[in-house]
């Protein structure tokens, strides 16, 4: 009977046994494979080259052309009587580096001798008119003693005398006008709003009719020679072309701020000839009032280096885009089946740092622009695009 109890108990704890160890192994399965991440080994891996890109989209495009040029006056004058005579009196304005308005006198010359000149003129036609008036007296009388005389001559109506009365009448207003105009003359009148750059005189100096005796320059207006570059000239304005802004600053690529832009300029024409070296054709920019008499602005002056802004063409349907996108006259696009795509392009202009290019039809068919290429591109390699994988994920 032990013997039997004894082997009952023996294949109990057996049994009991094999149950704790099969159900440990259970649970350390159970606990790895929890633990361990799962592993899909039928996916295959994405081995598409990454691209970036951005929408293809068509603009209105004005152009504009930027140049430099010095500023010059347009117009000089040397200032110079018209009479000889002796300085009186000088302006004190009437120096080097002088503003003058239009109409101030700048300097007089001695007036007595031609004061003299002019009530020697008025007591001569004085004495004409009292000429004339004796010859039409004496006219009248012979009218009316030659009245029943047939054979009457003009000689005998005195018509002769009365007509050269006249004539020395008429030689001594004309002799009065010269004389008063004469000493008008002894005042030299700026004739325009001026800067003088010269002066070659003093005070009581004897001068020559003609003779210089300065020189001033116009400040009505300045005028800029500009030279355009024969790939520029097809996108000039028409002439006169306005709305050019002048600037003595560095040229910046974005629009100019009000303190910037201190002048508008004019593009009145072309001067006919081009450089024999550069080939370059030049154009004159009108600056009205540049020293700022007549406005507020900020001055400009002559012998100055500015900037000038040129308004050009517009372009319609163009693409903008930097220049380095484009490579060998193409540029790469990505299509809806995120294919590489070359495509070559007509660059219309470029400028800064951006190529305009011609739209065309394949602006149209879902392509867009590459601007992150992989190292070797190829035409029809499968890319993944990361503008189209973002969208996916924004999706999910």
């Amino acid at each position: 009977m032990k013997n039997e109890n004894g082997a009952k108990n023996s294949f109990k704890h057996f049994i009991v046994c094999l149950l704790i160890l099969f159900l440990g192994g259970g649970a350390c399965v159970a606990l790895i494979s929890l633990a361990s991440p799962k592993v899909n080994i039928n996916s295959e891996l994405d081995t598409r080259p990454a691209v970036a890109s951005v929408p293809v989209s068509l603009i209105q495009y004005q152009t504009q052309i930027n140049v430099a040029g010095v500023l010059e006056a347009a117009e000089k004058t040397d200032i110079a009587f018209e009479l000889t005579g002796k300085i009186a009196w000088l302006n004190a304005a009437f120096i080097e580096g002088g503003i003058v308005k239009k109409g101030t006198i700048l300097a007089t010359l001695e007036s007595f001798d031609y004061e003299t000149q002019v009530s020697q003129q008025k007591a001569q036609l004085a004495l004409a008119e009292a000429d004339l008036a004796r010859e039409i007296a004496m006219a009248k009388v012979a009218k009316v003693e030659w009245a029943n005389n047939p054979k009457t001559t003009d000689l005998a109506l005195r018509k002769p005398q009365v007509d050269s009365a006249k004539a020395q009448v008429t030689a001594a207003k004309a002799n009065l006008a010269l004389a008063e105009k004469n000493l008008t003359r002894t005042k030299y009148y700026a004739p325009y709003d001026a800067l003088i750059t010269g002066r070659d005189t003093g005070l009581g100096q004897v001068i020559s009719e003609g003779e210089s005796l300065g020189e001033m320059v116009n400040l009505s207006y300045g005028e800029i020679r500009i030279p355009i570059a024969g790939f520029d000239r097809p996108f000039l304005p028409k002439l006169p072309g306005d709305g050019i802004q002048i600037f003595p600053d560095p040229i910046s690529p974005g629009p100019l701020s009000q303190e910037q832009s201190v002048r508008s300029g004019i593009l009145t024409r072309h001067i006919g000839q081009f450089n024999n070296n550069t080939r370059m054709a030049y154009y004159i920019v009108r600056v009205d009032d540049p020293y700022g008499i007549n406005t507020k602005l900020p001055p400009l002056h002559y012998g100055q280096f500015l900037q000038a802004r040129i308004p050009g063409k517009h372009l319609s349907n163009v693409l903008k885009v930097p220049q380095e996108w484009i490579r060998n006259k193409s540029i790469w696009l990505v299509s809806q089946e995120q294919k590489l795509v070359e495509q070559p392009v007509t660059i219309l202009r470029q400028e800064q740092d951006y190529a305009l290019i011609e739209g065309d039809k394949w602006t149209n068919n879902g392509y867009r622009i590459v601007n992150q290429l992989p190292e070797y591109p190829q035409h029809g390699m499968l890319v993944k695009d990361t503008f189209s994988a973002a969208k996916l994920a924004l999706k999910e």
